[in-house]
């Protein structure tokens, strides 16, 4: 075997090394060089590279490790960002925030007490024929309720009770709620739905931070829309409003529309927002 095809061998087994270190199909900049080099070093004495051509291509390795760098510099940014992101979001533990989803949880303590999300929900247009469907991890559906009639623009709150429609005590776990709901010409009605819970952590997973609710649940930090000191327990074990809150909420064990003092639907929100 003649020197010249054992040096283009050795070449092109160090190239193919070089190549085979690759995550993806393209070159990184030791492989952009070792490219560059192995034609120098057998390029034609009588026909060498134009100075042309010379200058491009270092001006495109010169390129290529500037990118590589600038990259390899806003991975470094960005984890930052989102260690700092989940730093700050653990001031967020033992507050009441208002997020946007449809998640809720059930929870039941050693105590034995049942802690579920409060569910909010407004609609654009008002709701002719509608229903309220809350369903398991799985899909399944386990409790349903009736929410013909109402009205566009007010806040509805259902705080569900944690009992199947067939009366049975569902078990603690993820729920989610979703409504279907149509006006007097059957079209569909878009509403704006919130979930009203107490952190309890923070989770961060591939680069989102998501907050840990008490009922169980992981919900973005993106979506937080509202943060609150948590309701204050009385010497009744019933949860009262601070007052710093000028908002009341009446009782709903089973679901349904929020009222005020007055008795009639909660006016907070008038223009569909749910928050």
């Amino acid at each position: 075997m003649s020197s010249i095809t054992q040096a283009l061998n050795q070449t092109n087994n160090e190239f193919n090394a070089a190549l085979s270190k690759q995550k993806g199909s393209n070159l990184d900049k030791d492989s952009f060089m070792l490219l560059l080099v192995t034609q120098f070093k057998y390029q034609d004495p009588l026909n060498p590279m134009e100075d042309k051509e010379f200058i491009a291509q270092m001006a495109q390795f010169s390129s290529l490790e500037q990118l590589m760098n600038l990259n390899t510099s806003m991975e470094g940014l960005t984890e930052a960002t989102n260690n700092q992101q989940m730093i700050n979001a653990t001031s967020y533990i033992g507050k009441q925030v208002t997020i946007s989803g449809n998640s809720i949880g059930k929870n039941t303590s050693s105590s034995g007490e049942t802690t579920v999300s409060t569910f909010r929900y407004a609609f654009g247009d008002a709701v002719a024929r509608g229903v309220l469907t809350v369903r398991d991890a799985s899909g399944n559906t386990v409790y349903t309720e009736d929410i013909s009639g109402k009205a566009a623009g007010p806040t509805f709150e259902f705080t569900w009770n944690g009992m199947t429609s067939a009366g049975d005590v569902a078990p603690d776990g993820v729920y989610t709620v979703s409504l279907a709901a149509y006006n007097a010409d059957g079209e569909a009605v878009l509403s704006d739905q919130v979930v009203d819970a107490t952190v309890t952590g923070v989770v961060n997973d591939d680069g989102i931070v998501y907050l840990g609710m008490d009922g169980g649940q992981l919900m973005p930090l993106a979506n937080v829309r509202q943060v609150s000191e948590p309701k204050v327990v009385g010497s009744d074990n019933k949860t009262e409003t601070p007052p710093d809150e000028d908002a009341s909420h009446a009782e709903n064990s089973g679901g349904g529309e929020n009222t005020g003092s007055s008795g009639g639907e909660n006016t907070e929100a008038t223009t569909g927002q749910a928050a």
